[in-house]
C-alpha cells in the first residue's frame, strides 16, 4: 500500500501537467543550414488559434520560391492534453551563400494580430555533397534533406521510352499495413510510402481521414521518415508519408482510404546528357542558374494515388464476456490504494486505482467501485501517462475517486474487478485489486473548557482588569516591541542567506555546467558502470541521479529543483519538441516506479539505460544556452 501511494505522489510531484490551451505562432526552418544548392523549409505553426482571419509571410522575392504555401491542419493529443494546429509552408532556397534573417510573419486571430518568431537560416559556399538529391526538397513541407539516400539516373530519358511508363515504373505511392484482420480495440498499424527514383518536388493533395478507427499518429506531423527499401528487386528512395496505429471502434469491414500525391517531374533527354556529361551533373541540379535549353527537358505533373487496402474487424465473442468488462483491448495490470488509511470525519478520503500495461489506454474508462454503506462517492478524476510510439500504446491511465464517510468507523473497501479482452490469446481476462481498509475517527475539536484553565466568574473578571489592567497593558507594548525587533533582525538575516544561497546556486550550476560540458558523449558514465557490474544493486538511483545533474546543467537549475513540469517549461522556452518532453517525462516515470519496487537485475536496466542516453543525446542536439 505504501509503496502504490509513494509512487502515486511521485506521479503528482513530476507529472501533472495543465493544459492552458494558449494560442502559440511560431516559425521554424528545416533544415537550418544548408549547401548552395539546397532547399530550405520555413513552416508557420498555429496551435489553439481559433479563429484565424488572416496570415501574412515575409516577402520570398530574394529568395527563389520552389513551392507553397502548402497548408495542413490537424488535431494532437500528448498526455491528455489536446491542441489544434494549422501550418502554412513554403520550399525555397537562396540566390546566393550567407548569413539570412527572416523576418515574422504575421496572423490575424479573433482580430488580434500575431507575430512569429525571426529565424535564421545559414547557406554554405559549398556545393551538395551529393548531386542528383537536391531536386527533391522536402514533401509537402515535411521531407528532410535527403542526402543519404541513393541517386539514380532514371531521370534521363532515353530514344523510345514512354513518359508515363517511366514514371509508373519508378515512382509508387503505397499503403502498407502490418494485418489486414483484428478485432475490434486491436491497434493496426497503417504507413503511407513514396517510392521513388526520380527527382521531383512532391505535395500530399489528399489525406485520409480514418474514419471508423480511433487514431494514433506515429509520426510528427513535420516529421518524414527516410530510407532506401528494395520493391520488386529494384532499390529506392522511400518516404514514409504518414504513419499511424488505428484503434477500429466497430466490427465489419473497413476501408484504408487513398492517399494522393501531385508530384511534379522533369527529365532531361538523354542525347544531351551524352553531349554535356562532365558538367552535367551539377548543371542539372540546378536549373533556376544554369542554361538548359528547353526542348531538353521534359516536364510532367503526375498524380500518384495508393490502393485502399480493406480491414476485417471481427466482434469481441459473447461466450465468458465478464459483466464488468467495459471495451479495454490489450494487455493490463490493476492496481489500488488510499492517499490516507486514517482520517477524520471534516475530511474527504480519496481511493487511487491505477492500470497499466498496454492496447487502447486510451478509451479505458474507470472501473466500477463497490461501496459500503455510509460512504458517499464523487466522479472520478482521471489522468494518463501514455507512450503514443508504442505498438500498442502503453503507459499508465490513473483514477482518482474522491469520497466522504458518514459516521467514524472501520470501512473495508471490497476488490475493485477488471476485465479486458487478450487478442493474442483471443480469450477475456478478469483481474482485481486487493480489499483495502481504512478507519474514519471523529472531528477532534477542543472542548470548551479546557484542563488547566479556570472560567472565571464575571465579577472576577472586572476586579482583576480594574486592578491590573495598566499592569498588562505595559507587558502588551513591551512584547510587541520586542517582537518587532526580533522580525527586523531576522529579515536582514534572511536576505543575507538569499543572496548567500543564490550566490552558492549560482556555483553549484557552474561546476555542474562545467562536469556537464565535459562529459557529453556519456553523461551516463557511472549508471554505464553499474550495468556492467554484476554485484552493483543501485542501478536505477544512480540513473536517476545522473538524468537529473545532466537536466539541471542543461537548463542551469539545481538538481533537488528537477521535476518535470520546470523542465516542460524550459524545453518549452527552448522550443523542443512536444514528442522530446513526453518521451523524457515517460522515461522519468519509469525510472521512479522502478526505485520503488523490489532490485532486481534484468532486461530492463539495459533497455532504460538507451532511453536515456538516446533521450539526453537527443536533448544535446539542441543549442541551449546557459542561463
Amino acid at each position: 500500500m505504501n509503496l502504490f501511494f509513494r509512487t502515486f505522489t511521485l506521479y503528482c510531484l513530476f507529472f501533472c501537467i495543465s493544459a492552458k490551451g494558449q494560442t502559440r505562432f511560431t516559425a521554424s526552418l528545416h533544415p537550418s543550414t544548408i549547401n548552395r544548392d539546397e532547399y530550405t523549409t520555413i513552416r508557420y505553426l498555429l496551435e489553439n488559434a481559433g479563429d484565424v482571419q488572416n496570415l501574412t509571410p515575409p516577402s520570398f522575392k530574394n529568395y527563389i520560391l520552389i513551392s507553397g504555401p502548402l497548408q495542413e491542419s490537424g488535431m494532437t493529443n500528448i498526455n491528455g492534453v489536446t491542441t489544434n494546429y494549422l501550418a502554412i509552408s513554403f520550399v525555397f532556397k537562396t540566390k546566393s551563400p550567407g548569413k539570412f534573417r527572416i523576418p515574422p510573419a504575421v496572423a490575424r486571430i479573433s482580430g488580434k494580430d500575431y507575430k512569429s518568431n525571426t529565424v535564421e537560416l545559414i547557406v554554405n559556399k559549398t556545393k551538395s555533397s551529393t548531386p542528383g538529391n537536391t531536386n527533391f526538397p522536402p514533401f509537402a513541407h515535411n521531407f528532410p534533406d535527403p542526402h543519404s539516400l541513393n541517386s539514380f539516373d532514371d531521370y534521363i530519358f532515353k530514344n523510345g521510352e514512354n513518359v508515363t511508363d517511366k514514371v509508373n515504373k519508378n515512382m509508387h505511392l503505397r499503403l502498407e499495413v502490418n494485418k489486414t484482420s483484428c478485432f475490434i480495440g486491436e491497434p493496426v498499424v497503417a504507413t503511407y510510402k513514396l517510392y521513388t527514383r526520380l527527382k521531383s518536388e512532391s505535395k500530399l493533395i489528399q489525406n485520409p481521414s480514418f474514419n471508423g478507427f480511433s487514431v494514433v499518429d506515429l509520426q510528427a506531423a513535420d516529421v518524414t521518415a527516410t530510407s532506401v527499401e528494395k520493391l520488386n528487386g529494384r532499390d529506392y528512395n522511400v518516404y514514409v508519408i504518414r504513419k499511424a496505429q488505428l484503434y477500429p471502434l466497430q466490427d465489419g469491414k473497413i476501408e484504408l482510404e487513398s492517399a494522393e500525391i501531385e508530384n511534379k517531374i522533369q527529365f532531361i533527354r538523354e542525347i544531351y546528357a551524352k553531349n554535356n556529361a562532365p558538367g552535367f551533373s551539377d548543371i542539372f541540379n540546378d536549373f533556376a542558374n544554369a542554361s538548359v535549353p528547353p526542348e531538353a527537358l521534359i516536364d510532367q505533373t503526375v498524380i500518384l494515388k495508393s490502393k485502399p487496402v480493406i480491414i476485417t474487424v471481427s466482434p469481441l465473442p459473447e461466450k465468458d464476456k465478464p459483466g464488468t468488462f467495459k471495451g479495454a483491448v490489450g494487455d493490463f495490470a490493476i492496481e489500488s490504494g488510499l492517499v490516507k488509511n486514517i482520517f477524520s470525519l471534516n475530511e474527504s478520503g480519496k481511493l487511487i486505482v491505477m492500470i497499466s500495461g498496454s492496447g487502447n489506454l486510451q478509451l479505458v474508462t474507470p472501473p466500477s467501485v463497490s461501496w459500503p454503506g455510509g460512504i458517499e462517492a464523487f466522479d472520478p478524476k482521471t489522468s494518463d501517462i501514455l507512450s503514443m510510439t508504442s505498438i500498442p500504446v502503453s503507459g499508465k491511465k490513473i483514477f482518482e475517486y474522491p469520497f466522504s464517510v458518514g459516521k467514524p468507523g472501520k470501512y473495508i473497501l471490497p476488490p475493485i474487478n477488471f476485465s479486458y479482452f487478450d487478442p493474442v490469446k483471443k480469450i477475456f481476462k478478469e483481474i482485481n485489486t486487493g480489499s483495502v481498509s481504512f478507519t474514519v475517527t471523529n472531528d477532534s475539536s477542543l472542548p470548551i473548557a479546557q484542563a488547566g484553565i479556570v472560567t472565571p466568574r464575571k465579577n472576577d473578571n472586572k476586579n482583576f482588569l480594574n486592578r491590573y489592567g495598566w499592569l498588562i497593558f505595559l507587558v502588551i507594548i513591551a512584547m510587541l516591541s520586542g517582537l518587532f525587533i526580533y522580525l527586523k533582525k531576522q529579515n536582514k538575516h534572511l536576505v543575507g542567506s538569499k543572496v548567500l544561497m543564490t550566490d552558492q546556486n549560482k556555483l553549484i550550476i557552474d561546476a555542474m555546467v562545467e562536469t556537464t560540458s565535459q562529459n557529453q558523449l556519456n553523461p551516463l558514465k557511472e549508471t554505464e558502470k553499474c550495468l556492467q557490474n554484476p554485484d552493483c544493486i543501485n542501478f536505477y538511483s544512480l540513473l536517476m541521479g545522473e538524468i537529473k545533474i545532466f537536466l539541471s546543467a542543461k537548463f542551469s537549475i539545481l538538481p533537488e529543483e528537477v521535476n518535470i513540469k520546470k523542465i516542460s517549461e524550459k524545453m518549452d522556452k527552448q522550443n523542443i519538441s512536444n514528442e522530446t518532453v513526453l518521451s523524457l517525462q515517460v522515461l522519468l516515470q519509469d525510472i521512479e516506479w522502478q526505485l520503488y519496487t523490489p532490485f532486481e537485475r534484468n532486461e530492463k536496466m539495459e533497455a532504460l539505460y538507451k532511453r536515456s542516453h538516446e533521450i539526453l543525446q537527443l536533448i544535446n542536439t539542441y543549442n541551449i544556452k546557459f542561463q
